[in-house]
């Protein structure tokens, strides 16, 4: 099986929930680190975290992140790196790109922001376990994240201007042939959620109990 690196996105400027969305509090732990613990069900599990504006809050917070911008970090088992984008102003794309960049390119990569509940165990094994260029998460036949990308795919990214407005991953995978493209379809509605307001935060906890 072909395990992809997680990109965890995390580089937003959260102006709508008020407050770094990665630092939420979840049951005790930073919701980054929540999102983190959860990709560690997976086998020999390695994340790229993209942090932008407010990376400042985010080490002040979880020191060893600073750590981990220089070597992997093992956090319960998970491989942890950090990437740092100096032009967070440019977007997520700018921030993906950033990340991509630092990955060996014949590495299969898993995106995932950090405003959307990574899925559970049994439908990101679904989804690895899809061999196309372009997996898609999808609950009801709305499509969301984690979406999986093979090299043939996610090096083309590179190339792409980050002040262009092609400069989103949606608008990417929209060019590309649709054979290329795999949705699977799975029981967990995590997958298109945007917690990017207090009250959505508040609901999703609500929702998890």
């Amino acid at each position: 099986m072909d395990i992809p690196i997680l990109i965890l996105l995390a580089g937003g400027k959260s102006s709508r929930m008020g407050s770094p969305k990665g630092l939420l509090d979840y049951q005790g732990t930073p919701w980054i680190l929540e999102q983190v613990k959860r990709y560690g069900h997976i086998e020999n599990p390695k994340v790229y975290i993209g942090l932008g504006y407010d990376f400042q809050k985010y080490f002040d917070s979880i020191p060893w992140l600073k750590n981990a911008i220089d070597n992997f970090y093992n956090y319960n088992g998970v491989e942890v790196k950090v990437v740092m984008n100096n032009q967070p102003e440019y977007g997520a794309f700018s921030t993906l790109q950033t990340v991509l960049r630092e990955i060996e390119e014949h590495s299969t990569v898993m995106i995932q922001p950090i405003d959307v509940p990574l899925a559970n165990i049994e439908s990101l094994t679904a989804i690895i376990n899809e061999n196309n260029s372009i997996v898609i998460a999808s609950y009801k036949a709305k499509n969301g994240h984690p979406v999986k990308l093979k090299p043939v795919f996610w090096n083309t990214l590179l190339m792409v201007n980050t002040s262009s407005n092609t400069a989103r991953l949606d608008t990417q995978i929209k060019q590309v042939k649709t054979s290329s493209i795999t949705y699977v379809s799975i029981a967990d509605n995590a997958v298109y959620q945007n917690i990017n307001t207090l009250k959505k935060w508040n609901d999703y906890l609500t929702s998890i109990k």
